[in-house]
C-alpha cells in the first residue's frame, strides 16, 4: 500500500506550497494534518474491510438455515456481533487529532508511530479476511464451522488487541 502521507502531500496545491515557504509556522501545521489525513483514511479503508467480513458472516446465517442448521446460528450471531462492536469501536476512536484544548497534544512524532502501528493492522485484518475465506468456502457440517468460526474469532481478537493497543498509545497511557 502506498504511504498515504506521500500521496496527501502530492496533492497540495500551488498556493498551499507558496504558503509553507511565506508563512512562518505554516509547513509544521501542514504536516501534521497531513498525517492525520492519512491515518483517518487508512482507518476507514480498513473499516470497509471489516463490514465485507460481516457479510461473509452473514452468508455463512443463510447457509446454515438453507440447510437446516439452526443450532449453529447462534455461535455465529456471537462472532457477528463481537465483529460489529469491533469495527464500531475502530471505526469511532481517536484519528489522532489534538485541539489546542485538548489534554494530550498529538505531535508529528505520535502520529508517525500511529501510522506505522496502523499500517500492522492491515496485516490483522488480513488474516480476518483468509479466515473468512475459509468461513465461506466450509461445509455446513458443525465441526467445520466450529473449527472455523474459531480460527476467525481468534484473528479477531488479534485484530482488537492491536486496535487497543493503538488507542493507548493516544490516551497517553503508551508514550
Amino acid at each position: 500500500m502506498d504511504d498515504l502521507r506521500d500521496r496527501i502531500a502530492d496533492d497540495r496545491s500551488s498556493l498551499e506550497n507558496k504558503l509553507a515557504r511565506l508563512v512562518p509556522g505554516y509547513e509544521g501545521y501542514k504536516e501534521l494534518k497531513t498525517r492525520r489525513e492519512a491515518d483517518r483514511l487508512l482507518r476507514e479503508h480498513l473499516v470497509g474491510r471489516l463490514d465485507e467480513l460481516r457479510g461473509v458472516l452473514r452468508e455463512l446465517v443463510i447457509r446454515l438455515t438453507n440447510d437446516g442448521r439452526l443450532s449453529q446460528l447462534k455461535a455465529v450471531d456471537a462472532v457477528e456481533n463481537r465483529l460489529e462492536t469491533l469495527t464500531d469501536a475502530f471505526r469511532h476512536a481517536d484519528y489522532g487529532y489534538s485541539g489546542k484544548t485538548d489534554p494530550l497534544k498529538v505531535d508529528g512524532m505520535i502520529l508517525d508511530r500511529l501510522y506505522e502501528f496502523d499500517a500492522t493492522l492491515v496485516e490483522h485484518v488480513a488474516e480476518m479476511e483468509t479466515q473468512g475465506r475459509k468461513l465461506a468456502e466450509i461445509s455446513t457440517e458443525p465441526e467445520a464451522v466450529k473449527a472455523a468460526l474459531l480460527e476467525f474469532d481468534t484473528a479477531m481478537k488479534s485484530f482488537a488487541r492491536a486496535a487497543r493497543e493503538r488507542n493507548q498509545i493516544l490516551s497517553g497511557v503508551e508514550l
